[in-house]
């Protein structure tokens, strides 16, 4: 791989920081869209069918992450960040010109489109800038500019509703924020030229006898599935909670998601020595348990007294789950599969953001908020119980074989 840095390899050097900066704005397009199920109940789409709309932007993003990112590099990434903020930039005007349902799928599947050109362009240049002895310590960083956006943007929303004439008007005035993520990427491009004279890698799918090597163990399925649950239970509340809070007349939503995702990034920072204290698969079980009862609570809310603690149960949860589960699939996974099940990984993110809000719109169509909930805890208890069953079946792996009689 081309590396980029000319100079002394340094953490926080100006691509490093443009980088997650660029990924901050790019994530803020994705949350402004945090009240997009109520939207689409004002422009008469169906309950059922809601769901679908918000899952096309994640169901683009998955297909492209497994069939296009082998073909990402350093070289050609500047180039595909570019033409996602563009895509960017157009779909997010166009909200004011479409209020069809077979319309805003379309435009949520370009959504999708150009924040996987942005997104994955970005990690294609951030693995080449990052200094490999301290690829830890820059993961974190970078995964606390993305929460940043989860926690700023909902409430800034929230804030500034009064101001905001419609929603397609926000989602316009977010595409703003692209304008300086295209001037730091053209100063990224600009300051390692030679990268222009360089040819795009060309790249490969991945080995279909790898693929299956990886997908047949039963450890690595399991966590691709736990990886999924835990996204599409995230997700779902994501969306879902405004449509919620209104129900039951919770004044400002954004303090929920601020305290959740204030909490998230702590535990992230603090990740590094928490998971090498304590054993990933027990972490997550604990990780499941909390999702579970905070859903739990959700469907049996004492009063709105309780919602910001449980926006920090949630934190807690939700915090420890991501680390735990990706630590441990870079553990277990050979050297030489590391790459695949990351990509795997991936997709599983992507599939539990496409599942979450079709499957939770479905079941408050047909039962409500209570249903989906019920539906949450289950899911959540799932995950927690299969997380113990192969923390015991790991730590029966690891006990001595008995001595002779």
């Amino acid at each position: 791989m081309t590396e980029l840095a000319t100079e002394p390899r340094r953490l926080l050097s100006f691509d490093f920081v443009g980088l997650c900066a660029v990924s901050f704005l790019a994530f803020c397009n994705v949350t402004v869209f945090y009240d997009l199920f109520g939207y689409l109940q004002t422009l008469g789409i169906p309950t059922h069918l809601r769901g679908v709309v918000i899952g096309g932007y994640s169901l683009t993003a998955m297909v492209l992450y497994l069939v296009a990112s082998p073909f990402l590099g350093p070289a050609n990434a500047p180039r595909t960040m570019l033409l996602g903020i563009a895509v960017l930039g157009l779909t997010g005007l166009a909200y004011f010109l479409v209020h069809s349902f077979w319309g805003l799928l379309a435009l949520r599947m370009l959504n999708g489109a150009g924040q996987f050109c942005l997104g994955a362009g970005a990690m294609a240049l951030f693995v080449a800038v990052i200094p490999p002895e301290r690829s830890g310590q820059a993961f974190g960083i970078y995964s606390v500019a993305i929460l940043v956006a989860y926690a700023l943007v909902p409430a800034a929303m929230d804030a500034l509703a009064p101001l905001v004439p419609t929603p397609p008007h926000a989602y316009a005035a977010a595409t703003v924020l692209l304008l300086p993520a295209a001037w730091i990427v053209r100063r990224i491009r600009g300051r390692h030229a030679e990268l222009a004279r360089v040819a795009p890698p060309r790249g490969h799918l991945p080995a279909w006898a790898d693929l299956r090597e990886s997908l047949t163990r039963p450890e690595v399925a399991l966590l691709l599935a736990l990886n999924m649950a835990y996204f599409a239970n995230w997700s779902s509340l994501f969306f879902l909670f405004k449509g919620f809070a209104r129900e039951r007349g919770i004044p400002n939503v954004g303090a929920f998601f601020a305290v959740q995702t204030g909490l998230m990034i702590a535990i992230r920072l603090l990740a590094g020595r928490l998971f090498d204290a304590f054993d990933k698969v027990w972490l997550m079980a604990a990780s499941f348990g909390a999702i579970a009862v905070g859903h739990l609570a959700l469907d049996h809310l004492p009063g709105i007294w309780a919602v910001p603690l449980l926006g920090g149960l949630f934190g807690i949860g939700l915090g420890a789950g991501y680390p735990a589960i990706n630590g441990l699939m870079f553990e277990i996974s050979p050297p030489r599969l590391r790459a695949l099940t990351a990509n795997l990984m991936l997709f599983a993110v992507q599939a539990g953001f496409f599942l979450g809000p079709v499957i939770g719109g479905a079941l408050l169509a047909r039962g409500g908020y209570s249903s989906y909930f019920r539906a949450s805890v289950g899911l959540a208890l799932l995950a927690g119980a299969l997380s113990l069953a192969m923390a015991r079946h790991r730590a029966g792996r690891r006990q001595p074989p008995p001595g002779p009689a």
